[in-house]
C-alpha cells in the first residue's frame, strides 16, 4: 500500500485517526508546503470554510498557492465545509473571485468535502485513483437502444459532429447505417445539414488505422 503523507501539523486536527481508519498508510512529516502528500508529486492544501475565507482576507492563500506550485507537480485545494457560510466578515463576491481564481487562473483544482470524515474518505479515493487508474473503462455513450431503427441511428449518432438530427438525416438519405459507413464525401455533400467540416471528420474517424 502506498504511503500517505501528512503534514506534521496536521497531527491535532484529527485527520490522521480518520485516515488510518479508512485503511490509510499514514506517515506524518514536516512538510515545507502542503498538508498532505497523496502520489509522487500530488500534494492537497486542506482548509476548514473559516480558514480558506480567513486565508483570503489576510492573503496568505495566494502566497501558498504560490509555494505549493513551485514545489509539486499536482495540487488540489480541500475545503472542508461551506465557505459561504461562515463566521467571517468577507463578502460572498470575494469568496467566489477567490475560487474563480485559483480554479481559472491558478489551474488548480478545488475539491469540496462537508467534513472531517468526508475528506479523509476523499483524499484516501484520490490517491488510489492516482495510483491505480479507475479501475474500469467509463463507456462513451450510454446503452444501447434495444430495437432497430434506434440502434442504427445510435451507431451513426457515434460519428463525430453527428447529433440525432443529424444521424436520421443520414439514415434517410442513405437507407442504412452500412450505406452511412460507406459513403463518399461526395455522397455525404448531398445531404442537407451535413457541413465539409462534419464530413471531414467523420472521414478521418472512419480511415483512421490503430
Amino acid at each position: 500500500m502506498a504511503k500517505l503523507i501528512v503534514d506534521s501539523r496536521e497531527t491535532t486536527s484529527g485527520m490522521i485517526e480518520l485516515l488510518t481508519a479508512g485503511g490509510a498508510q499514514v506517515v506524518v512529516e514536516e512538510l515545507a508546503c502542503a498538508d498532505y502528500i497523496l502520489a509522487e508529486g500530488m500534494a492537497v492544501e486542506r482548509k476548514t470554510a473559516e480558514d480558506f475565507a480567513a486565508s483570503i482576507m489576510d492573503r496568505r492563500l495566494f502566497l501558498q498557492i504560490a509555494m505549493l506550485k513551485a514545489t509539486y507537480a499536482k495540487v488540489f485545494i480541500l475545503v472542508e465545509g461551506d465557505v459561504f457560510d461562515t463566521q467571517s466578515a468577507i463578502a460572498p463576491e470575494a469568496i467566489t473571485g477567490a475560487l474563480s481564481y485559483i480554479t481559472v487562473i491558478e489551474g488548480i483544482p478545488v475539491v469540496a468535502t462537508v467534513n472531517p470524515m468526508h475528506s479523509a474518505a476523499m483524499m484516501i479515493t484520490m490517491q488510489r485513483h492516482a495510483i491505480e487508474g479507475l479501475g474500469y473503462e467509463v463507456p462513451l455513450r450510454g446503452p444501447k437502444p434495444k430495437s432497430r431503427a434506434p440502434q442504427a441511428q445510435f451507431l451513426i449518432e457515434g460519428l463525430p459532429g453527428v447529433g440525432p438530427s443529424a444521424a436520421r438525416k443520414l439514415l434517410g438519405h442513405f437507407g442504412s447505417a452500412q450505406a452511412v459507413l460507406a459513403a463518399t464525401p461526395e455522397q455525404f455533400k448531398a445531404v442537407r445539414g451535413i457541413g465539409p467540416k462534419t464530413i471531414a471528420n467523420i472521414r478521418e474517424v472512419l480511415e483512421f488505422k490503430l
